[in-house]
């Protein structure tokens, strides 16, 4: 008898897109763990530091983190105020350590994984879907503008963009592929095409096809 598996739903989504929105539906719609910070809020437990700190670290090209961090006691970014680390901590370390949460997290539960290369951590892992999700970028800057209630439309452009380059550096360093490649997921979505509720309805269905196929056979 083959050993049931968790299915595991991983959303890499460009900014604006509503991939963790649809994300969220998709995983109350079955009953799954959203992941989102939570992930983050473990490495950071277990690294025994704060999750503002790490969040700096996330999605950006190896580097020490301490060099980021410095640059708050020199008046940068409000001179905010940031717990000191136990240990330098490198971003390959922490895509690491977060690659082994989802692990420990999906042998224990069904789950919908949000960001964090999700799709590249679990990718030899059975039961797993991969999905993408995207927007025209003008459809993703009005949305920005509209939820975060932004009015200067350059200031929006140039984040979203700052943001797309900055995953898919992030990507490519970490795990060496291309983070837009089709080939990476099971499936593509056009968020502004398909809509919210197609495109967690299309999930959904992937998902239940992947459950029957792996436990249809083993009751």
């Amino acid at each position: 008898m083959r050993e049931k598996q968790n299915i595991a739903i991983t959303i890499s989504r460009q900014v604006g897109s509503g991939g963790s929105y649809i994300g969220y539906l998709v995983a109350k719609e079955l009953g799954f763990k959203y992941l989102d910070r939570e992930i983050l809020r473990q490495a950071a437990e277990r690294l025994g530091t704060a999750e503002e700190v790490l969040e700096l670290l996330e999605e950006r090209s190896a580097g020490l983190i301490e060099n980021i961090v410095r640059g708050f006691s020199f008046g940068t970014m409000e001179a905010a105020y940031m717990p000191p680390l136990i240990q330098p901590v490198y971003s390959r370390d922490l895509f690491t350590l977060e690659c082994k949460i989802m692990h420990e997290i999906t042998g224990e539960h069904g789950a919908v994984i949000v960001g964090r290369a999700g799709f590249y951590a679990l990718r030899d892992r059975p039961g797993v879907i991969r999905v993408f999700i995207q927007a025209p970028k003008e459809i993703r800057i009005k949305r920005v503008m509209e939820v975060q209630k932004i009015t200067n439309m350059q200031e929006v452009r140039s984040e979203i963009e700052k943001v797309d380059r900055r995953r898919a550096r992030f990507i490519r360093d970490m795990a060496g592929v291309d983070w837009s490649d089709a080939r990476n997921y099971h499936l593509c979505i056009d968020s502004n095409a398909i809509g919210f509720p197609a495109s967690v309805e299309m999930i959904v269905r992937l998902a239940n096809k992947e459950k029957f196929s792996n436990w249809g056979n083993n009751s």
